[in-house]
């Protein structure tokens, strides 16, 4: 696979959820999917070809490793989350909670991954872009939104 074949996945328009492992990929620039994920925040994001939308789930992941390691980084890491442009941060609400629910009842998620998801689907986007294997077993989440395993797209560009 390919960046040609990644374009075609994730149409020009299409709103967007980065999950934790996608955002992780981006600011650490060292996991397997750091040049896909530089491309899809760098390019496809802050051009706006695509609005993201990331849950609070994810925020709190992304933020693990700065403060154990260095901890003044996540300032930066939240600077980032607050201004970059064409990114929107979800709160978890009622209706992302009903939807992590039925994703629970449904599917056997556990509650972080069934939040994250359901934040996608409350916030009615296109495609989940994430690095999670597990997700794929969703059926086309009931033909709401199609999850990309970004796996599939290496070696990438």
């Amino acid at each position: 696979m390919s960046q040609e074949a990644l374009e075609r996945a994730v149409p020009r328009g299409d709103r967007i959820l980065l999950d934790a492992s996608m955002l992780i990929a981006y600011l650490s620039g060292d996991e397997p999917i750091s040049p896909m994920a530089k491309h899809v925040v760098d390019v496809w994001v802050e051009r706006g070809r695509n609005e993201a939308v990331v849950s609070m789930v994810s925020v709190m992941e992304i933020l693990v490793r700065p403060l154990r390691t260095v901890p003044s980084e996540s300032q930066s890491v939240l600077d980032f989350l607050r201004y970059f442009p064409h990114l929107h941060l979800m709160p978890v609400g009622l209706q992302v909670a009903q939807e992590a629910a039925a994703l629970r009842a449904a599917y056997r998620f556990a509650p972080p991954d069934a939040l994250t998801i359901g934040t996608g689907l409350a916030a009615q986007v296109g495609h989940i872009l994430t690095n999670d294997a597990r997700w794929k077993r969703l059926k086309p989440v009931d033909r709401r939104v199609k999850v990309v395993s970004m796996k599939e797209y290496l070696p990438f560009p």
